[in-house]
Parts: structure tokens; C-alpha cells; sequence
């Protein structure tokens, strides 16, 4: 193929192979067969420029027999094109926010460099139309065209989710948030292991500000860092306040206090950002589990694939599980029984206190960040009084979001349509609200 202009793309590819393979060095041992692979493309395109009369029948010789067996050839080419893209986003999950790395950029150039060897290599005039012949006469064809057509429709839509939705679920159960935690989340922390920027050295004149919470504090679902509400609170209150991110996702009650004793910088306010499900750790493992309401599948294969492509994960979880108006009021409403179970409730409340107490012993200036579920307003009212309640008794601020939020009826007060984490309008409104807060504080 040298001279041809696909020669010359072939060649490049060659070439593209070789250095992107050294430049992955090391490559993992999990990787040797692409050495060999890239190996193998460059000494059949040297070969091929070296001497393309003699060695061409040579090295066209699988191309050629595949050709004599139009249906076969077209599966072949099926099983490189799609087997070898479905191999590649199985092991590297490419998706929107990671960069490709070296090795996958050599995989991906011989992947390509195959696809044009079987279609172009040592192709004989007249051999096109023989093959069209066998295919118009071949009992295969039409299965061969379904099965194109439904991986080109399968391929389609999964590079679009890659590229376009890969966003957070209310649950975590997703491919889809799985990645977006991976691409925007983890390991995108500050020195002191938080989705935050640099804390601000103590100074005099400087307040330095807590938010101690979970998921919604660090902002989950919200790509940008400075669009979540700690930021937005912090550029508006200016350069004589300091608000530090204190939050992960998943920490609940439990944990909360340990947490505050543990952050290296004394906090002058505290705000805890509570949401209903900071009782979890009490329901984990229990039939009182809100999480049981969303069945996972349970045959293995089906798992498997689901967990790996986004198409299926799409469509068992997101059209399946979440938009069940049973399954997710029954979420709710398990969530919030556990606020009116005496039981639980006590040692909830306990956890709680103890958090008062140790802001008061250190001089703390406390004050709570109150969420309802933000689609559940009218569901979430039992909960949301029995924790206003508890802290009105113990004299601490309440920040109640329920009537913010009804107020303020908007799409963009959640993520998405399958995630009820606070949205880009619902952070502007909790940092205007904190910022009041804090103003009114200050003018008294």
C-alpha cells in the first residue's frame, strides 16, 4: 500500500505505534501483548515498504483468504472494529474529563492500522464485486446487516454517554457516577485530603469557617469546584473569612465530630451540613436499608456488562430503577421513618449532641445547613422537623432549606433527573443563605 494516500496513513500508523509505545515505557506487564502487537505491525510495514512485489502476496495472504469468504471477512471485521473497542473501553473506561494515556493511544493506532490491512492490503481489482455476488447470495447477509446495525447503534450510543453523561445518580450506583467520581472527585483533593482549595494560614482579623457534612458539602455532581456553595460563600464573604471543606461523600453522623477533632485548623463557626441520610450508618445492613429499594442484578454475566458499558448501566438503572416512582418514594419514605423510630432516633440524637457539645467546650460557634430531599419537600417534613426540633432545643441556628427551596422552584435546584444532589441554583441559594447567616451575626 506504500505510495497510496491509505498507504501512507497506514504507515503513519506504524509509526505512531512505535513512538507512543516508547514513549508508555514502562509498560505494564499486563501490557505485553501490545508490545508484541506493535512489534508485529511494524515489521509487516517494513517489510511491505522494503519489497512490496515479492513479500505482497505474502503478507496479503489472510486478507486475501479472508476475502474469498465474503460473510466470514465481514465478521471478522465485526469482531476487530467492535471486539477490539470493546476490549479497550472495558480495561480503560475512556469517558469525558481523563486524557487518554500513551498506551492506549498505541493501542488505539493499531487497532485502526488492522482495521485498514483487512480492508485495503493487497485488494485485486474485481474482487469487490465478486464479493458482492457471494454476499446477494449468501443466507448470512441479513444477519450480518442486523448485527452491524445494532453495533453501530450500540457503539453510537455508547460514545455519546462517555462523552456527554458522565454525571452523578442520588445513589451511587452508576457507571456513569462511578467515573464522574474518578474523573472529578477522587484524588482531586487539597493537602488536607479534602475537595477543597488550599486552607488560608490563621492571621488576626481572618474567620475561618467550617462546612461538616458529606456528599452535598463537597459538592457531588457539581464538576466545578468553585460552583459548590462552600466556595460561593467563601468569594462573597471576601478576604477576611477563610471557609474550609470539611467532607466526604458517604460520612454520616458517626464520624462527623471525629472528623471536626481531627482537622488541624481551628474553626471560629461551624456549619454542619445535614441531609436525611446522615442516619444511614444506623440503617446499613438492615431491612430498614433505604438502599434495598434498588435491586441490583444478580446474575453474573448480566452484572458484568452493565458494569462495564454505559448503554446497559443507562438503561437498567436510570430507566429501570430511578424513575420508579415506587422505588424511589419508598427510598423516602424508609429514610424518614427512621426519624420517628424511637430507637433510632435516640442514638441519632446522642451523636448529635455530642457535636454540640464539643463546639461549645471549644468555644465554636455552630450553626446547621438543614436539607430536605430536594424533590421530596412535603415527604421529608417529618424528618426535617425532628432535627430542627432537636437543635432549636439546644439554641443552635437552623438554616431550614425546605422553604429556600420551595420558594425557588427551578430545574437547576438538583443535578439531573436521576440525581437530587443539590444543583448550580440550589448551591447559589444555600451560600446566600449561609452568607445571611453570617452577615446577620455580624450586624448584631
Amino acid at each position: 500500500m506504500i505510495g497510496s494516500p491509505i498507504g501512507i496513513l497506514w504507515t503513519t500508523l506504524a509509526i505512531i505505534a512505535l513512538v507512543t509505545a516508547w514513549l508508555a515505557q514502562p509498560m505494564p506487564r499486563e501490557e505485553n501483548a501490545l508490545v508484541v502487537l506493535v512489534a508485529l505491525v511494524c515489521l509487516v510495514t517494513l517489510l511491505d515498504a522494503a519489497d512490496t512485489r515479492r513479500l505482497r502476496p505474502f503478507l496479503g495472504w489472510i486478507a486475501r483468504q479472508l476475502r474469498e469468504h465474503p460473510a466470514l471477512y465481514w465478521l471478522t471485521l465485526l469482531i476487530v472494529v467492535f471486539g477490539g473497542l470493546g476490549m479497550w473501553a472495558v480495561e480503560r473506561q475512556p469517558t469525558y474529563g481523563r486524557w487518554l494515556v500513551a498506551d492506549e493511544y498505541c493501542y488505539l493506532a493499531c487497532l485502526l492500522w488492522i482495521v485498514l490491512y483487512l480492508l485495503f492490503y493487497d485488494l485485486q481489482r474485481g474482487q469487490l464485486r465478486s464479493m458482492g455476488v457471494k454476499l446477494a447470495q449468501s443466507p448470512f447477509t441479513s444477519g450480518l446487516i442486523t448485527i452491524t446495525t445494532l453495533l453501530i447503534l450500540f457503539a453510537g450510543l455508547e460514545t455519546y454517554l462517555r462523552l456527554f453523561y458522565i454525571t452523578t445518580d442520588s445513589y451511587g450506583f452508576t457507571a456513569m457516577n462511578y467515573h464522574w467520581y474518578k474523573n472529578f472527585y477522587w484524588g482531586k483533593y487539597n493537602s488536607l485530603g479534602f475537595r477543597d482549595h488550599e486552607p488560608v494560614p490563621d492571621r488576626p482579623g481572618l474567620t475561618r469557617i467550617a462546612i461538616l457534612g458529606d456528599s452535598f458539602a463537597m459538592g457531588h455532581g457539581i464538576d466545578n469546584l468553585d460552583d459548590t456553595f462552600p466556595q460561593l460563600l467563601e468569594r462573597a464573604l471576601g478576604a477576611d473569612y477563610d471557609v474550609n471543606v470539611i467532607a466526604h461523600s458517604g460520612w454520616d453522623t458517626d464520624i462527623h465530630l471525629f472528623q471536626l477533632q481531627s482537622y488541624p485548623l481551628k474553626p471560629d463557626i461551624v456549619f454542619l451540613s445535614y441531609y436525611l441520610n446522615d442516619i444511614d450508618y444506623l440503617l446499613t445492613s438492615t431491612d430498614a436499608d433505604p438502599d434495598r429499594n434498588f435491586d441490583t442484578p444478580g446474575n453474573p454475566a448480566l452484572s458484568w456488562f452493565i458494569l462495564n458499558f454505559f448503554v446497559p448501566n443507562f438503561a437498567y438503572y436510570n430507566l429501570m430503577q430511578f424513575t420508579s416512582t415506587a422505588r424511589n418514594t419508598s427510598f423516602v419514605a424508609d429514610l424518614t421513618a427512621a426519624y420517628t423510630d424511637d430507637r433510632l432516633w435516640s442514638q441519632q440524637a446522642q451523636r448529635l449532641f455530642e457535636i454540640v457539645v464539643w463546639c461549645r467546650e471549644n468555644d465554636i460557634d455552630l450553626r446547621v445547613l438543614l436539607w430536605p430531599h430536594i424533590r421530596e419537600l412535603d415527604a421529608s417534613q417529618p424528618a426535617i422537623d425532628q432535627v430542627r426540633g432537636f437543635f432549636e432545643v439546644q439554641r443552635i441556628p437552623v438554616i431550614d432549606m425546605t422553604p429556600i427551596l420551595r420558594d425557588n422552584p427551578s430545574p437547576g435546584l438538583i443535578v439531573s433527573r436521576f440525581d437530587t444532589h443539590p444543583g448550580l441554583e440550589a448551591q447559589r441559594l444555600a451560600a446566600a443563605a449561609l452568607y445571611s447567616s453570617i452577615m446577620g451575626t455580624s450586624a448584631d
